[in-house]
């Protein structure tokens, strides 16, 4: 149970940090572009898909990796 929380925590900080990013970004744009709309959205979309192939991706890569070698 230990690793799924540890994975948990390792996404959620994973996407908090994309946030984060995207955000300050986003402030620093003048609020008449309309880039502003996009990144902001794009930010959203795109923090949670960074979050699971940073922590998830590794995993499975590593489990097909187990496999091949089971053959």
């Amino acid at each position: 149970m230990s690793d799924v929380r540890s994975n948990f925590l390792r996404f959620a900080a994973v996407v908090i940090a994309v946030d984060v990013l995207g955000l300050g970004v986003w402030r620093l744009l003048p609020p008449e572009t309309s880039i502003r709309t996009g990144l902001l959205l794009g930010t959203l979309i795109v923090a949670p898909l960074v979050g699971f192939l940073v922590v998830y991706l590794p995993m499975a890569t590593a489990a097909q990796e187990r496999a091949n070698d089971w053959e």
